[in-house]
């Protein structure tokens, strides 16, 4: 049975069940149709790059004249049409559906964006009074943590992890998962999660409101680059400083969703994209001081600096 779920601004028609994404009526226009097929071979178009999914496990692309592909050592091969518009599992007999929902809700779902034109940023992001901000990081470097703390200041949750960006003269985050993932320590002091002196480990965050979650586009005002600091000049727990447009280019591609997978011919648009955003969106380098007890103090910081539409 076909279900319908909305995610990442579209409808996303599925013969696959995936509790992960919330529900969309069945009647609403597909902006993307998932269908299931059995196992397939290798594809046989361009090989363009790979990145690490988890430990030893990778994904490697490849484009052919109609067809993306994306070739999972654990969850096997998802094919993306040109426009981005139908998507196929060739699935695996062995392979964990709940991989598979990890991987077509991350890479597969950004690969159909791409295909149409949106850019994807590995990033978490809010809405806030004046618009929209993103914070690009690697692991580790708190993003969900800070965002978490700026939805608990009054700010909306947009996506955690996959933020795609629809390129225009404004242009514009669209909602993704909110879902936030919090290792103990801020998963604790946050949100009352976890038993004291347990094993760190990564907790998803359910407990947010309809209140608390965007679910449509908003205007894209700012990204962030952090920087995790032990302390910062004058007692201050927060600062930010203005990147230049070639530097914040570079930043913007180094955080691109797909950029490991998106190499070799796809390099040059994958530039291009990340150039417009960076010539319509500021760019900043922030320094956060990195200590758990003062996060309500940098989200309020921020928070005031988007206060109002520019």
């Amino acid at each position: 049975m076909t279900r319908a779920y909305a995610v990442f601004g579209g409808v996303l028609h599925s013969d696959l069940v995936i509790e992960e994404l919330p529900d969309a009526p069945l009647d609403a226009a597909a902006t993307w149709r998932l269908f299931l097929a059995e196992d397939g071979e290798m594809p046989t178009g361009e090989a363009l790059g790979s990145d690490i999914v988890y430990g030893d496990c990778r994904v490697r692309g490849f484009r052919s004249a109609d067809t993306w592909s994306l070739v999972f050592d654990d969850t096997g091969r998802f094919d993306v049409s040109h426009d981005g518009r139908s998507i196929t599992w060739f699935r695996p007999r062995e392979a964990s559906i709940h991989s598979a929902v990890a991987d077509i809700t991350s890479r597969v779902l950004a690969l159909a964006l791409h295909a149409s034109g949106v850019f994807s940023l590995h990033a978490s992001a809010v809405a806030l009074p004046g618009g929209a901000v993103a914070f690009l990081a690697p692991k580790h470097h708190g993003k969900s943590t800070l965002c978490g703390a700026l939805v608990l200041s009054g700010a909306l949750a947009m996506s955690d992890d996959t933020v795609p960006v629809r390129i225009g003269d404004v242009p514009v985050l669209l909602p993704g998962i909110p879902k936030l993932r919090l290792w103990s320590d801020s998963a604790g002091r946050m949100f009352g999660l976890g038993a004291e002196g347990e094993a760190p480990r990564k907790h998803l965050i359910e407990e947010l409101s309809a209140a608390q979650i965007q679910t449509s586009p908003v205007p894209f005002r700012a990204a962030y680059v952090l920087n995790p600091v032990a302390s910062l000049p004058g007692g201050a727990v927060v600062a930010r400083e203005p990147i230049d447009l070639v530097s914040a280019t570079m930043s913007v591609v180094m955080h691109a969703k797909l950029g490991p997978i998106l190499s070799g011919a796809e390099s040059r648009d994958l530039l291009t994209r990340a150039g417009e955003i960076a010539a319509a969106v500021p760019v900043y380098s922030l320094q956060v001081v990195r200590d758990l007890s003062r996060v309500d103090e940098v989200a309020r910081t921020l928070s005031s600096w988007h206060r109002s539409p520019p």
